[in-house]
């Protein structure tokens, strides 16, 4: 066998059992994320705890997506995603999936 074939080989097989597949995706209420990035169910998001963002090794809890989002808005109800963009209520944010960097406009 040569060597370059061998290391190949070695790489892939690595890959494959550190790199999260849908097949071990967790329901809801299971802890996602951390440094292997966990994924959650079709349907779910991974929740981090509010103003936790951009941390890669953070874990959170797997949430349902809603289908449908009242369309109610006010000072008071607008927040910012961990993406960086503000969302018209919460329940709109968890729509979209992300997870809450704090309530009120991004800045």
């Amino acid at each position: 066998m040569k060597p370059g074939f061998i290391v190949s080989f070695v790489t892939a097989l690595t890959l494959m059992i550190f790199v999260p597949t849908g097949a071990n995706a967790l329901g809801v209420g299971k802890t996602c994320g951390g440094f292997f990035g966990q994924p959650c169910d079709e349907g779910l998001f991974c929740q981090s705890q509010p103003g936790t963002c951009g941390r890669y090794d953070l874990t959170g809890i797997c949430a349902t997506k809603p289908r449908f989002c009242p369309q109610i808005t006010g000072p008071k109800l607008v927040v910012c995603g961990c993406n960086g963009q503000t969302f018209f209520n919460d329940c709109a944010r968890q729509m979209a999936g992300v997870s809450l960097a704090h309530k009120g406009k991004c800045e």
